[in-house]
């Protein structure tokens, strides 16, 4: 599967590299170097182009968890809603711009990657221009000393015949260099989907006793925002939870449940005491200002605006590991939604300690945070950087926030089909809440309902409703979800069937289909039974477009 980096593709291709890329002595690897005669600081060097076809289909994962390119390399297609350059101003606003981590493209009958396999420092990129793909390595800061060199990140190039193989393969490489954790398959309920920023503490209650007398299935009580009176200050509360988030995870506990508690651990907001006292933790601009994220990038989503925490800085890492050590021995917590986490791993917010990149300031945060919370606590990334985040997550989002509307659910659905490979290999996939209720009387849709019930049942990973408990619906009957959540750790993810990513199987036979764009025949599944259909699959049946079916054998379905 692995070739010479000068030989991987055939006539229609062309690679040629430069002194960048070094041969690993012990492995099939390259290291990314840079040597220098007068002291420099390189910032971005780029290391390869290769020639592609324009109709080769590709996929590139970005920065983080919002953006993914798919399409063809004459015709990319963003898949993701952010535009990492547009909306978020990374790679200094470069246009052309595919991603980061690693490019795959399909041509004369093979798959082939370059990409990344460690990524404690820097990290490389893609760009496409005048129909040739640029490899770019990202340096930030570093400063290299006179008659010395910089090595750092590996990276590998891979071919074969199969997207999945060569995918696993690539995983299992990035699994030596940065081990994974173990994963956490677990379900329960998440409270943003229900009350948004309006959570209140009788809200809590109201939804612990219904989860505590009528669904046993469901074992996190995830509190998502609400509770403290300002991002950054996550030991207080706010006026709608006066009785606090100690003595309330207290009575989750004592109702047989496993508090959980959402924080953005890396900013603050203008308001917050912890800004207020501490603005010398946060990243500086160039007159000595703490920059608000706004200046550099996206700029939060509420309470605005937000200040990045410098990890960098011994006195902000004992200050996280405070933190959770407290949440977690004196609160009984040991489950935690990490969100906002691009906002520690930022590029072009520089450190205040020379020598620690972007990447490895926020490895340094996420360390401490384990340090505090604990060996065996749950660690669940969101709106994270991908790869900076190896090893050291236990559960991903890898998908945007559901919401109750068609197109996000199709969207969701697309990228989680494309990421499917990295579930129970770097992490356990948190594919978001399955949201089955009204909002203020307005309905999901019944297909954005089937779409977000089948992507977490053949994805595997943690399973969360997010409707209010009082209130739920569930296409194909309650019967099937409380099956659902109660196999839920026995669960592995499916694999796909067919190149264009709408059928899975998993090891238990069933089948769970997604509606291309053209809709999905189910002839080959006739007699199977349909689960949201309620009967069983006949010759004619199609799943339409923008829709989804789940569709399990006789055997199981007597099991069921």
């Amino acid at each position: 599967m692995t070739a010479d980096y000068r030989a991987i593709f055939t006539e229609n291709g062309s690679l040629y590299g430069n002194e960048y890329i070094v041969p690993d002595p012990l492995t099939t690897e390259f290291r990314l170097r840079f040597q220098t005669a007068e002291e420099c600081t390189p910032r971005v060097l780029k290391v390869l182009e290769i020639m592609i076809p324009e109709e080769a289909p590709i996929y590139c994962e970005g920065y983080q968890m919002l953006s993914l390119t798919a399409g063809t390399f004459g015709h990319p297609r963003q898949t993701g809603r952010i535009d990492e350059v547009r909306d978020y101003r990374l790679y200094d606003s470069r246009d052309g711009i595919l991603g980061a981590n690693f490019f795959a493209f399909y041509a004369d009958g093979l798959w082939h990657l370059v990409g990344a396999t460690s990524c404690t420092e820097t990290d490389i990129f893609f760009r496409k221009s005048s129909g040739v793909l640029e490899i770019y390595w990202e340096l930030g800061d570093i400063t290299v000393a006179a008659g010395s060199e910089y090595e750092s990140e590996y990276i590998c190039f891979l071919t074969g015949s199969s997207r999945d193989e060569i995918l696993d393969e690539y995983a299992r490489r990035i699994n030596v260099r940065m081990p994974p954790l173990s994963g956490r398959r677990d379900t329960g309920w998440c409270s943003w989907y229900a009350y948004y920023a309006g959570i209140t503490e009788a809200r809590i209650r109201e939804n612990l006793d219904i989860m505590a007398a009528e669904w046993p299935e469901l074992r996190i009580m995830l509190i998502d925002d609400g509770y403290q009176p300002f991002m950054g200050d996550w030991l207080e509360s706010s006026e709608r939870f006066r009785s606090g988030v100690k003595l309330i995870s207290e009575d989750i506990l004592a109702r047989g449940k496993c508090p959980a508690l959402w924080i953005s651990p890396f900013i603050a907001s203008g308001g917050s005491r912890l800004f207020r006292e501490h603005r010398d933790w946060f990243i500086q601009g160039d007159d000595g200002v703490p920059l608000a994220a706004g200046d550099i990038t996206y700029g939060g989503w509420r309470d605005t605006p937000w200040y990045l925490l410098d990890t960098s800085v011994y006195e902000v890492r004992e200050h996280l590991a405070r933190v959770f050590r407290i949440l977690r021995r004196d609160y009984g917590i040991s489950c935690f939604k990490l969100d906002a986490c691009y906002f520690g791993a930022l590029p072009g917010a520089r450190s205040s300690r020379p020598g620690v990149t972007w990447i490895s300031r926020y490895r340094l945060g996420l360390t401490a945070i384990r340090r505090g919370a604990g060996e065996d606590a749950c660690l669940i990334g969101c709106n994270a950087p991908l790869w900076p985040s190896l090893g050291l997550l236990n559960v991903m989002r890898l998908g945007d926030d559901a919401e109750r509307r068609q197109e996000r659910a199709v969207l969701n659905c697309e990228m989680l089909r494309y990421r499917y490979w990295m579930a129970d290999m770097f992490w356990t996939m948190d594919p978001d809440a399955i949201l089955t209720a009204p909002l203020e009387g307005t309905p999901p849709p019944e297909t954005a309902v089937r779409v977000m019930t089948a992507q977490a049942y053949a994805l595997g990973g943690m399973l969360m409703l997010g409707d209010p408990l009082g209130g739920t619906g569930f296409p194909g009957g309650e019967r099937f979800f409380r099956m659902l959540f109660g196999q839920v750790r026995d669960r592995k993810r499916a694999v796909p069937v067919n190149r264009a990513l709408t059928v899975f199987r998993n090891d238990a036979g069933a089948v769970t289909v997604f509606g291309g764009n053209s809709g999905e025949p189910l002839a080959a599944y006739r007699g199977m039974f349909r689960v949201f259909a309620g009967r069983a699959a006949a010759e004619e049946d199609a799943v339409p477009a923008g829709d989804a079916e789940i569709l399990v054998p006789e055997g199981l379905l007597r099991n069921l």
